[in-house]
């Protein structure tokens, strides 16, 4: 006669078995760093010039904004940061599409040649710092600028309490 079968018996699931998981998840959520932070590559003029924070304060009103966007660094394409002018304070908000160190190297120009407004203020004052206050995936160029006039009414950087001078019409 073969062996006879083995009744067995599963203990049911209690409260703890429910709640308490006794295996970690291999698939942890990965940590996302909300801020402007510096990438400390070699000779990275911009990463000089980016402060590392995860808010902003309007030099204007003294109003705290948190930076909720995912990290910006030089690299970051598609963004809307502001320069602090460290001598007087003012501030200027800007757009770009292409990678912010790109857009600093061509304000560096600016600052050099005394062109345009922010050109013309770095005259007087000389140093600046660079944060990232927002970026746009797939942005269209009139995404960044709409994005651009809401920061720049947050914060309020339009002459003569900050640098902007765009028209505010718009």
């Amino acid at each position: 006669m073969p062996t006879p079968p083995k009744v067995i018996f599963r203990q049911p699931k209690n409260l703890q078995s429910l709640i308490v998981r006794a295996k970690v998840s291999s698939r942890s959520t990965p940590v996302v760093h909300r801020g402007t932070f510096k990438t400390h590559a070699r000779n990275c003029v911009t990463c000089s010039a980016l402060r590392e924070t995860t808010h902003v304060v309007s030099h204007t009103t003294g109003e705290r904004f948190h930076l909720n966007t995912t990290s910006t660094t030089c690299t970051t394409k598609e963004v809307i940061y502001l320069i602090n002018c460290l001598d007087c304070g003012k501030q200027y908000v800007g757009e770009t599409g292409s990678e912010l160190k790109v857009r600093h190297r061509g304000h560096r120009q600016e600052f050099r040649k005394c062109h345009t407004p922010l050109g013309f203020h770095f005259q007087t004052c000389q140093r600046c710092e660079l944060i990232g206050l927002q970026n746009l995936t797939n942005s269209t160029k009139q995404n960044r600028e709409e994005a651009e006039l809401k920061w720049i009414y947050r914060l309020k950087t339009y002459a003569p309490l900050g640098i902007n001078v765009k028209d505010m019409r718009h």
